[in-house]
């Protein structure tokens, strides 16, 4: 067992070799543990003595590193819960080679651009949907005011319908009461009956603006139901 020591008072940094298992130990004081990942072949607590955190002379745990240039390297920390630790760090693999260690930041270079393009696409995504939803919800406005304005259109042809029908009986019942007045009748029956092309000519002006209006809300319902489905398209290829 060889220690390396620049001060038998300082123990901020030092290096423990053994050449019994081929482990080389890098150790830190209070510095700063980098982010880890899960290895199932390497985890638990440190068993060799040389792994020992300096502070608590406890077994210290196993963890490989995930972050920058020291991604892979396999290294050890104090166990101890965060408000009883004392930040021990010792690494157990070396350092990697200039070449490995400018390999794995454009890695991680790449892994950030990545995730910047992916949190773009994901705002895209979510203006879009708003979008969307400000249109679905002009077209609901849209189509309910046309709903309302064909009931309208429709009560006032059936009034129309109930006028003329009270026209036609009372002339009916007008040329039955009196021979004597056929003459004013007639004038009245001829006025009433301009009054009734009149009524007509309206009427199917109403008609064809009915169709009209049947055609729009036909329209804006297949509108309705496209913007519906791009909606649910969209919201799909968001979860996706």
């Amino acid at each position: 067992m060889v220690f390396e020591d620049e001060s038998s008072d300082d123990l901020s940094s030092r290096e423990i070799s053994s050449s019994d298992d081929g482990m080389h130990y890098q150790v830190s004081a209070r510095a700063r543990i980098p982010a880890s990942i899960e290895d199932q072949d390497y985890n638990g607590l440190e068993n060799a003595p040389e792994g020992l955190c300096v502070e608590h002379r406890l077994q210290t745990e196993r963890r490989v590193a995930f972050e920058s240039f020291e991604t892979g390297r396999r290294f050890l920390v104090c166990a101890q819960p965060q408000s009883q630790n004392c930040g021990f760090l010792a690494w157990v693999d070396p350092e990697w080679p200039p070449t490995m260690q400018n390999a794995l930041l454009k890695l991680w270079e790449m892994f950030e651009d990545s995730r910047h393009a992916r949190r773009k696409d994901n705002l895209e995504s979510s203006l879009t949907i708003h979008h969307l939803k400000e249109e679905r919800r002009n077209v609901v406005a849209n189509y309910d005011n046309l709903v309302e304005d064909v009931h309208q259109l429709l009560n006032a042809q059936e009034d129309r319908v109930l006028d003329l029908n009270y026209v036609q009986a009372k002339e009916k019942r007008a040329e039955v009461a009196s021979a004597s007045t056929m003459a004013g009748m007639k004038n009245e029956m001829e006025k009433k009956e301009a009054e009734n092309l009149k009524l007509k000519e309206k009427y199917k002006v109403m008609m064809n603006l009915l169709e009209a209006q049947g055609s729009v809300i036909r329209n804006l319902k297949m509108n309705h139901l496209k913007e519906k489905e791009k909606l649910t398209e969209g919201n799909n290829n968001l979860k996706i």
